[in-house]
């Protein structure tokens, strides 16, 4: 490869931009010499900050983001002078940002409804639209396939400083907690409709702590909907588990999961973040498709209901937020599913 500049845009939800990272390594492992650049939108880039093989991040404010900011962009991408653009985000602002980059290979995929500009100005390579079922670590993977790299066991992979290890090891020590001795339960997701019952919740944290023995360290994000649905869960438990909700910064939430002995919650960022850390994860699957993002790799468990309309790709039964397959799997279900996945670990 004589010209060693390539840009990566995944303009997504953190647990997107997480999944993209064996992108980046195929291709540091196929071109050591690559020069390799991530554009993401802020409030992600904590998914490949401290990443030992990116060259570069740009980062894009993509709610309060001023005309000077997005000229600086702009100028910013046509003096890198990128060769490859590889546009992973399958939406309107990465495709202008991959025609604004004037590389002189832009890959994107084809998508429904695609607009003229797109098809004939955006991109020099449109790729075929990845089959419904795979996975989207695999379905990142075809652009890199289509510069004629062949991934190497393509793995997540997350990383942090080495200030966060001295603070999670600080939280652990705080809160007596053991590496490899704990649970992480993170209830919450981006969505509402993504999300189980409290009372659910709080039924695996009492059989995790009572039955089980290992404490449970309960995790959320600030979004109010994620505190509410926290509050209900700690009303509904007689068991006390500790408390980190909306304390931790994405990077040291990776931390923690990585020294659990495992994970359990739902379709969302944290869930992809156990399997970047290589720590088993226990996930609930309501109407997204699990083969579309379960957790990678093996030793994970995926529970969902096998009811014909699953998944269903809808935000809740009839738009309504809320998920039957979610909210009317019961508890003693997932408790049974979650006894034969441990086994005789605990």
């Amino acid at each position: 490869m004589t010209d060693r500049r390539l840009l990566v845009i995944k303009l997504k939800q953190p647990g997107d931009v997480l999944v993209s990272t064996p992108v980046l390594r195929a291709l540091k492992e196929a071109w050591p010499e690559a020069e390799v650049t991530y554009l993401v939108t802020q409030g992600t880039e904590d998914m490949v900050l401290d990443h030992p093989l990116l060259d570069g991040l740009l980062v894009v404010n993509r709610r309060h983001n001023s005309w000077q900011a997005g000229w600086h962009l702009l100028q910013e991408l046509r003096r890198r002078r990128f060769a490859i653009v590889l546009e992973l985000s399958g939406g309107d602002r990465g495709a202008f940002y991959t025609l604004a980059s004037g590389a002189r290979e832009r890959l994107g995929f084809t998508r429904p409804r695609q607009p003229f500009w797109q098809r004939h100005l955006a991109f020099t390579r449109l790729l075929p639209r990845p089959p419904v079922r795979m996975h989207l670590v695999e379905q990142n993977l075809q652009a890199v396939r289509a510069l004629g790299i062949t991934p190497n066991k393509p793995r997540l992979e997350f990383y942090w400083s080495s200030q966060v290890e001295a603070r999670v090891e600080q939280l652990l020590r705080e809160h007596g907690l053991t590496p490899g001795q704990f649970v992480v339960l993170h209830p919450g997701a981006g969505w509402r409709f993504k999300c189980w019952t409290p009372e659910g919740y709080a039924r695996v944290i009492e059989a995790l702590q009572q039955d089980r023995g290992f404490p449970v360290v309960l995790t959320a994000s600030r979004a109010a909907h994620e505190q509410e649905l926290l509050a209900a869960v700690l009303a509904c438990c007689r068991s006390q588990p500790v408390n980190l909700a909306g304390q931790l910064t994405l990077k040291e939430l990776g931390a923690i999961i990585a020294k659990a002995r495992f994970f359990f919650g739902v379709d969302s960022a944290p869930m992809h973040l156990a399997a970047a850390v290589n720590t088993p994860a226990a996930v609930l699957f309501g109407p997204s498709g699990a083969y579309n993002w379960r957790p990678w790799g093996e030793g994970h468990l995926v529970i969902q209901q096998d009811w014909d309309c699953v998944p269903c790709g809808r935000d809740g039964c009839q738009g309504s937020k809320i998920s039957r397959c979610l909210t009317e799997l019961a508890p003693d279900t997932v408790l049974s599913r979650l006894q034969d996945w441990l086994g005789d670990k605990g």
